[in-house]
């Protein structure tokens, strides 16, 4: 019997039939790719023409009270930041020789239209673990570090109070006490007006070492309290989310989804979208890179810019 994988008909001919084998399968790829990482579920990831965008907050929650005397109105309160992109490449090249002649060489080639577009994703991944990682020296657009005890409830009248999210006495993830601690203080999150959001975290974000023992915990039925045993009150209660990208192996972070859904997004993606001439780059046979080396190459190049955006659905709990 013969082994497709090794027969000759498979192989381009040209440079021009293996260029376009390239093309048509990036394409296909980025077609068929979908933002379904942990990044693009819980952020915001915004395509734009534009190199640099400003995001406004508005601060303009209504209340209504009891009418005495005049009707009361409210002026818009309203801060921005910015976002700005920069250029990212990678790409790949191969022996045009090689190309005509090995199968195994021509596999990769036609493989690899696939693993720059998840390539694009897990960037999107580490930039964002990073910048979450760098919240506590990271400023807000509140004018305080991203994770802090004292965010202002309401950026232009201070009688609101103040917000926290963030917890410096370490604690250890895999604790249904200490979760509930966390999920409790994460409740008392107000909005401008000084009432309480309604935050309810669903969602734990913890790198990979205590990932599996967390995730084990929170399918328990029941757990141990002293020398008994009780029900769990977390029993599948909540996403959990390994992030592999995390440098610390125990801080953990509590994430309210159902406020994200509402606009309060706690970091941002910003992708350019450029002409496809300066996105995907092909060195054919025509170009001096391939008269000195033999070689085809096509590089993929992508504009990003990231940043931190609003504190209030997120909670960073230093870890044990």
């Amino acid at each position: 019997m013969t082994n497709p994988l090794y027969t000759i008909e498979q192989l381009p001919t040209t440079s021009a039939a293996a260029i376009r084998e390239f093309d048509d399968r990036y394409i296909a790829a980025l077609g068929a790719a979908k933002a379904d990482g942990w990044v693009d579920k819980l952020g915001a990831l915004v395509p734009t023409n534009a190199p640099m965008v400003t995001f406004p907050v508005s601060q303009l929650r209504t209340k209504y009270q009891r009418t005495q005397g005049e009707g009361r109105a409210k002026t818009l309160g309203e801060k921005s930041f910015d976002v700005k992109s920069e250029e990212f490449d990678d790409g790949f090249e191969a022996r045009l020789i090689d190309l005509f002649q090995q199968t195994f060489a021509y596999r990769n080639w036609q493989q690899a239209p696939a693993r720059l577009v998840n390539a694009e994703e897990q960037f999107r991944h580490h930039q964002i673990a990073a910048l979450i990682e760098a919240g506590l020296t990271t400023l807000c657009v509140d004018g305080k570090y991203f994770f802090a005890t004292d965010h202002p409830a309401n950026m232009f009248d201070g009688s609101a109070g103040t917000n926290s999210n963030y917890q410096a006495n370490a604690k250890d993830v895999v604790s249904i006490d200490n979760i509930m601690d966390e999920v409790t203080a994460m409740k008392d999150m107000v909005d401008e007006n000084g009432d309480r959001l309604g935050a309810s975290a669903d969602t734990i974000l913890v790198g990979s070492p205590k990932a599996e023992p967390l995730k084990a915990l929170l399918k328990q039925a029941m757990i141990a309290d002293g020398s008994v045993s009780v029900s769990n009150p977390y029993m599948n209660g909540f996403t959990v989310i390994e992030v592999k990208e995390f440098g610390d192996a125990n801080d953990w972070y509590l994430v309210d989804s159902k406020l994200i859904a509402q606009g309060l997004a706690p970091w941002i993606s910003l992708r350019q979208t450029v002409p496809s001439s300066l996105a995907l780059r092909v060195f054919d046979e025509s170009s001096d890179f391939f008269k000195k080396t033999g070689r085809l190459r096509i590089e993929s190049h992508i504009w990003y810019g990231f940043a931190l955006g609003l504190p209030q659905a997120i909670r960073k709990v230093v870890g044990a």
